[in-house]
């Protein structure tokens, strides 16, 4: 079409186009400008989005590691060294005392763990601990090997202690003595002698668990049942055998309070609730 016409038509022709074509780059820029500001706000959104998530993933890596050292002091307590030797020697004494016939004069022990060292009591003095190792803790790159040995030793002149076993089986052959069994006490009435016999009965049927606490708790049952009868003895045959009984009783008592109002108990502590048990019973055997 030429640009420069003076047929009406042609012209007229010529300004439908022109208007059409600039309706459709009006509608055009319209819509190139919608699509602008809409990825204008998409933009927006995704910054204000990734702003947020950086903000949550460094709040949640410091989080997540306070989680992480809390759970690792939770599983894995430090223990002192003390403490842990303590235990094991204790563990090991009970283990003797099933045995009626057997000693364990010595135990060499090897621990791998993490190596601590916290302040004592006094506020100034470093006790050294252990951590035991768990996955939590990281790789085991750093774990220390720790050695001890634990060896029973006696006084010269002292007579050797002899296991729980063997002072609950003396204790039973003693209460069953006739002489014993006469005793009776309470409404309805009951026989302490036979209580006893019974109650150790009740610890050997317990032997394969064992513990400090749960042979504390049993010899203070029989310590009360011994007082019982102490009582009755005295006042059937007041002689210097019941007195000394009576007395025995009352030590044995004694100790079991005082070990009673400890946390922590030692191999010491089993040994000696055992000669306590025991020299009751020496006693008792002197009365009839």
């Amino acid at each position: 079409m030429p640009l420069i016409t003076n047929n009406i038509y042609e012209a007229r022709s010529a300004y439908v186009s022109l208007e059409s074509l600039a309706q459709a780059s009006q509608q055009n820029v319209v819509t190139l400008q919608a699509t602008v500001d809409n990825l204008t706000a998409i933009h927006a959104q995704l910054v204000d989005s990734v702003r947020l998530e950086g903000t949550f993933t460094a709040s949640q890596i410091s989080t997540n590691g306070q989680l992480t050292a809390q759970q690792a002091t939770a599983v894995s307590p430090d223990i002192s060294l003390d403490n842990f030797i303590a235990a094991l020697g204790l563990s090991i004494a009970l283990a003797e005392a099933t045995m009626p016939d057997r000693a364990i004069n010595a135990v060499e022990a090897t621990v791998q763990s993490y190596l601590t060292l916290t302040t004592g009591p006094d506020g100034v003095t470093k006790v050294p601990g252990l951590r035991l190792y768990q996955p939590e803790l990281g790789e085991p790159t750093a774990l220390a090997t720790t050695s001890f040995e634990l060896a029973k030793t006696l006084s010269a002149g002292t007579p050797t202690p002899r296991s729980l076993y063997t002072v609950l089986l003396a204790k039973q052959t003693t209460f069953a003595d006739p002489f014993w069994e006469k005793f009776s006490s309470g409404n309805p009435p009951t026989q302490p002698a036979v209580s006893v016999v019974a109650e150790a009965g009740k610890i050997f049927s317990m032997i394969g668990n064992w513990s400090f606490p749960y042979l504390l708790q049993e010899a203070s049952t029989i310590a009360g049942l011994e007082t019982t009868l102490s009582g009755l003895a005295t006042a059937a045959t007041p002689t210097n055998a019941t007195a000394a009984y009576t007395a025995s009783v009352q030590s044995l008592t004694s100790l079991i309070q005082a070990l009673a109002g400890r946390s922590v108990h030692v191999a010491g502590d089993l040994f000696a609730l055992a000669t306590a048990l025991d020299a009751t019973t020496t006693l008792a055997v002197l009365i009839p």
